[in-house]
């Protein structure tokens, strides 16, 4: 029977369609009150049973264990955005000195109150930037606050550290797109570089564009219940280390997204009132490549044996030992680095740094900043007029190259030494 506008429904019908629809609430009800519990039986209680009682700790960022210290896992904390970040509030021995962390997980000389009506300076960047390997009062963040409030007693100014290891530049401008708005920095410091070019399966870039299955990856490991339910199914299995080297690998980050990444932060400070500064990040060419561990032990006996005639200063017995291996693997890069240090040690300090910039430059893995890298923070910074120094660059300044090693620990981390040159230019662009 169709019903026409105007027309009524039999009562008999109205009360036969009424058991029906009343039914059908009866049972939504019913379905939605189910999925309520089972959401509560199978995750909700697993979930606050896991994280009331779990011995192990859900939040830690265990894919690299930095520095292959066991007290990285206390320091390192997963992180949605940006894969990992340092842990708030933390007190950690790392790199055997304390690491001691705010609220909100930036590194600071020791535990502090804010400053009301301060000046913020907010230092974004990787390793260098956090201290590797340095006390927290001697980072240059640390060094740079102490400055200020020397140099001008009247102002207030409190320097943040946001620099954590591992970071490439893609994950620096996000940790600058998070703070920046919340912290209205007058200045905002970039130092980074010397893991855009780590290798990888897919670039930083790719792996944030992974789309719904990055997305809900990153909402599960939120979860206390599924990080423990995901260990317990991996077992002793640590979960797979993001750097990857092979043959099909690629940078982290190419130098056109560094590039990239350094203006967009420039973009955000400035819309923000802030002054963008940049310190190229420190890269120590003496230091052997790193990464090709084997290769450096093959020919550990060889490299031995130039050193010996370098520290003789005997130019023509070290040129030829170098020269000979190298012509017999002529691609070698460990080989190439050793004939460099021949020229930069004994023969002519500038034409051999200019050797090992190409070492590095032709490297597959380096472990710093390749010279195209520092070269495009530069042009970087010359476009958009802000302040602008290579720290390797100031390290030599003023200095003989023997003398200016000792201000690297490594293969790029400063010594405390460095960290105060750091400190210096920064706070001559900031309060001359």
């Amino acid at each position: 029977m169709v019903s026409l506008p105007g027309m009524s429904t039999p009562k008999g019908q109205a009360r036969e369609n009424q058991p029906q629809n009343s039914g059908t609430k009866k049972n939504g009800k019913f379905k939605l009150v189910a999925v309520l519990l089972a959401l509560t039986v199978f995750f909700v209680i697993p979930e606050l049973l896991v994280r009331a009682f779990s011995s192990t700790d859900q939040t830690s960022y265990r894919a690299i264990s930095f520095g292959a210290d066991a007290n990285s896992a206390k320091l390192f904390v997963k992180d949605s955005e940006m894969h990992w970040g340092l842990r708030h509030d933390a007190n950690v021995v790392f790199l055997g000195t304390p690491a001691v962390t705010d609220s909100r997980g930036f590194r600071v000389a020791k535990p502090r109150e804010e400053r009301a009506e301060s000046s913020h300076v907010l230092c974004v960047g990787d390793s260098t930037t956090f201290g590797w390997g340095v006390p927290g009062t001697s980072v240059f963040a640390t060094v740079l606050e102490k400055t200020l409030a020397r140099r001008n007693p009247d102002a207030q100014w409190t320097v943040h550290n946001a620099g954590v290891p591992g970071f490439s530049s893609h994950q620096m401008r996000q940790m600058a797109e998070r703070w920046i708005p919340i912290l209205k920095p007058k200045v905002v410091v970039i130092c980074i570089g010397n893991n855009d070019a780590w290798p990888a399966r897919e670039s930083d870039l790719q792996a944030q564009q992974g789309g719904f299955a990055s997305g809900v990856a990153g909402l599960l490991g939120k979860s206390a219940f599924l990080s423990w339910a995901a260990a317990l199914l991996r077992g002793k299995e640590e979960p797979e280390n993001p750097i990857y080297f092979a043959d099909d690998s690629v940078p982290r980050v190419s130098d056109d997204e560094m590039a990239a990444n350094i203006e967009a932060v420039i973009t955000l400070a400035k819309q923000h009132n802030a002054r963008p500064m940049i310190l190229a990040a420190p890269a120590n060419l003496h230091f052997p490549p790193r990464n090709m561990n084997q290769e450096i032990d093959k020919h550990r006996a060889l490299g031995d044996r130039i050193f010996d005639e370098i520290q003789s200063r005997n130019v023509e017995a070290a040129t030829k030992l170098a020269d000979e291996a190298l012509a017999k693997d002529p691609k070698h890069t460990y080989l190439q680095w050793l004939r460099a240090m021949v020229t930069a040690r004994v023969v002519d300090a500038e034409r051999g740094r200019e050797e090992l910039e190409k070492v590095f430059e032709q490297h597959r893995f380096p472990d710093r900043a390749r010279l195209t890298y520092r070269k495009r923070q530069r042009q970087v910074a010359e476009t958009a007029a802000v302040p602008f120094a290579d720290v390797n660059e100031l390290f030599l300044a003023g200095r003989e190259a023997k003398e200016a090693q000792k201000l690297y620990l490594d293969w790029c981390h400063p010594t405390a030494q460095g960290h105060r040159v750091m400190a210096r230019q920064l706070a001559q662009w900031i309060s001359p």
